[in-house]
């Protein structure tokens, strides 16, 4: 896996956000603040980047895999934050009597979904860094094999958390603040239905992030040995 440089990473993802901050002020300027819900789900998709950061920072220092293992699991139970922003697309359908006027659709659809589209691409591009600097530090300590495992099993993870999300409205802190109602409504989505908008959402985290991978490391490259031999320095 090809080594990034995270503070320049970091510093394109604050500006991306500061970029779909502002656009998300000037629409609502313009229109009303409706989509205020937006800026709290997008302080959440950041947090798993924060995770990931510093337990990439750990491992680089060579830190025990006690103080990373904590920072993996909090990772894991935020990951779907990120996902979880696309799925507010949602409103414009819950919304579509402010849209829709007399058979012509309004210029404030097209205000609010370009916001909301820009909103999940700064959110999604935070999970995905996060996840690839997870997988970065599986290569390091084990091979390309179990780092796609773990991608992969992220992935599935996230598209549940999606699910609990969206569906069953559960948040990522009721894991630790209410177990009784995690339990309830993890036994209330083993249906059909669930598992098959679980498989769905983790089919389409795993494309796109797949797609992120191969263009960091190059597609037929030889970014994926550069990693191995640093590990071995």
């Amino acid at each position: 896996m090809k080594e990034l440089n995270y503070t320049r990473v970091f510093v394109l993802l604050a500006l991306l956000s500061l970029a779909t901050l502002g656009v998300y002020r000037v629409v609502a300027i313009h229109t009303d603040e409706r989509y205020r819900f937006l800026l709290w789900n997008f302080f959440l998709a950041w947090i798993p980047f924060i995770f990931s950061m510093v337990a990439y920072w750990l491992d680089k220092q060579r830190a025990s895999n006690l103080l990373i293992l904590p920072l993996g699991v909090a990772w894991l139970l935020f990951f779907p934050n990120a996902p979880y922003l696309m799925t507010d697309l949602l409103h414009l359908t819950i919304r579509k009597n402010i849209y829709l006027v007399g058979g012509e659709v309004q210029s404030r659809y097209w205000y609010d979904l370009i916001t909301i589209l820009l909103f999940t691409w700064s959110g999604w591009l935070t999970g995905f860094f996060s996840l690839y600097q997870f997988q970065s530090i599986i290569f390091r300590k084990t091979n390309p094999l179990l780092s796609w495992i773990f991608a992969l099993a992220a992935c599935a993870l996230g598209g549940y958390g999606v699910l609990l999300g969206r569906v069953y409205r559960l948040n990522s802190w009721d894991v630790l603040t209410d177990r009784h109602e995690l339990y309830r409504l993890v036994e209330q989505s083993l249906n059909r239905q669930s598992l098959f908008f679980s498989l769905f959402v983790t089919a389409v985290l795993l494309v796109i992030y797949a797609t992120l991978y191969f263009l960091l490391n190059g597609l037929g490259g030889n970014g994926g040995r550069y990693a191995s031999r640093r590990s071995r320095a």
